[in-house]
Parts: C-alpha cells; sequence; structure tokens
C-alpha cells in the first residue's frame, strides 16, 4: 500500500493532491471549478494535468493565471494544439513522468460518445503514483488496474452503470465521485448502489487522505 494522497474535491472533475514527500497536483480545473473558486483556493500550485480541452476540464484564462504563477502544465497533444502558443508539456499516450514528485503515467482512454453520438476530442487519463486513476471522460479502462479511481458519475452518455462497470473493471477499491456537476446525478446514491468499492462523497472544498 502506498502512502496516503491527500485529495481535495472541486466541481466536476477538479481534483489537487498532496502528499507529505511531494508537491501540490492540480487536476482539471475546469470553468465549474474556476468560476465557483479563485485560483487562489487551490493554493501554491506546483503543476496543472488536464485530461482534454473540453471547458468544463480546461479553462485557458485560468491556466494562463496558473502559469504565470509559475506552475508546471501537461496535457495531451489535442490540448497542446488548442492552447496555442501557451508553455504546455507533453504527456502522451504512454509516457511516464515526474511531475512535482509523483510519478504520472499518461494512458489515453476514449471520450465518452457526445448527446449526438459523436466521438469526443482526445481524453488521457492519469495514473499517479501507480495509486489514482483519473480517467477525465474515459468510461473503458480495459487492463489498468488502479486501487483508487476518481469516477465519472454523469456526462452526455454516462450512467451510473458505466462508473459501476469502470470501478469494477479497474478494481478500485475507493472511488470518489465526480463529474456530476454538467450533467446532474446524484453521488451519494451511487455510494449505496456500488457494491464493489467503497465509493467517498465530498463536498466542494472538502479534502480526505486515501491510499487504496
Amino acid at each position: 500500500m502506498g502512502a496516503p494522497l491527500r485529495i481535495t474535491k472541486y466541481p466536476q472533475s477538479c481534483l489537487v493532491i498532496e502528499k507529505d514527500d511531494g508537491g501540490r497536483l492540480l487536476l482539471d480545473p475546469g470553468l465549474p471549478a474556476v468560476r465557483a473558486y479563485d485560483v487562489d483556493a487551490f493554493g501554491s500550485v506546483d503543476a496543472v494535468l488536464y485530461t482534454h480541452r473540453h471547458p468544463d476540464h480546461w479553462d485557458p484564462d485560468s491556466m494562463r493565471e496558473l502559469i504565470d504563477r509559475h506552475a508546471e502544465v501537461y496535457g495531451n497533444a489535442d490540448l497542446r494544439v488548442a492552447a496555442g502558443d501557451e508553455p504546455v508539456q507533453p504527456l502522451d499516450d504512454g509516457d511516464e513522468a515526474d511531475v512535482a514528485g509523483y510519478t504520472v503515467r499518461a494512458i489515453d482512454l476514449e471520450h465518452m460518445p457526445m448527446v449526438n453520438g459523436a466521438p469526443g476530442p482526445q481524453n488521457t487519463a492519469f495514473l499517479i503514483d501507480g495509486t489514482l486513476l483519473h480517467p477525465g471522460d474515459g468510461l473503458d479502462a480495459s487492463g489498468l488496474r488502479a486501487p483508487l479511481l476518481a469516477v465519472p458519475l454523469a456526462g452526455p452518455s454516462a450512467s451510473m452503470r458505466d462508473a459501476y462497470r469502470l470501478t469494477e473493471q479497474v478494481g478500485a477499491r475507493q472511488a470518489i465521485a465526480i463529474h456530476y456537476d454538467v450533467f446532474p446525478s446524484d453521488p451519494e446514491r451511487f455510494a449505496r448502489e456500488c457494491d464493489v468499492a467503497e465509493v467517498v462523497v465530498l463536498d466542494d472544498g472538502q479534502a480526505v487522505d486515501l491510499s487504496g
């Protein structure tokens, strides 16, 4: 079992990750998060990971502000194109890098279909310290195992059944409910219905220490 990660939840898919011997890692601070919270609320951020370019996961204005505050920013090829000349460092499928004292592995997962059935943009999940998987808007993580999962509950084509299947697929022992603000869902109900893992439901701004 790895060292505990302190995980703080913010709206939609935004998480702050901390540990005793690492920096402060921010994931997917999209518009729901940065409209509800000033960037100051995330504390002194060492690095930012973006799973994909949809606005509920990536906001270029707050990204520039974080860069101005000397945070390193990482994203996949599609997001780097959208970011233009901003200094977004590559973290592409199969890459593994030391990011702010965390071992981060990037794995492309197919984005859930959009409402009309069209494919979504390139979506890159991040496995942090071999422990926590943040899938972005991916629902199929075949072949991946992770004791901790940030599990998206809703979306243009996601359901609680999809969230359950993903939790079971990766063998998560604990799952943090995310991604239910734009397409509303009931995280407390999912916690009651999910019998394959302990589901942790956090209020926005609330933190928990988890090690899987």
